[in-house]
């Protein structure tokens, strides 16, 4: 099976351990991956920096919306970016999972 690009798409505080699941397989079964977080799923990643870093060290790409991380601390690594940064995920993945 050739490798694909997977974007997974993240704005709820419960799914996390769901989309880094989903991205770590994706990761094991050597795809790319690139996941956008945004609203409650970038207070996810600041509540929880170890999965966030997890995701970086398994060489996941990861966006979080910056008007979503206003006044958080994110992990490094952790890109700030835009709704332009989530229609990239959007046009540039082959597959995409949306967990909003």
């Amino acid at each position: 099976m050739a490798a694909v690009k997977l974007g997974i798409v993240l704005a709820t505080r419960a799914d996390l351990g769901t989309a880094a699941a989903l991205a770590h397989a994706a990761r094991r079964a050597r795809h790319e991956v690139a996941m956008f977080v945004m609203d409650a799923g970038v207070h996810a990643i600041a509540e929880h920096p170890g999965v966030a870093l997890a995701l970086l060290d398994d060489d996941c790409e990861l966006t979080a919306c910056s008007n979503s991380a206003v006044g958080l601390e994110l992990p490094d690594g952790v890109v700030r970016g835009s709704q332009d940064d989530h229609a990239a995920v959007l046009g540039t993945s082959d597959r995409v999972v949306a967990l909003t």
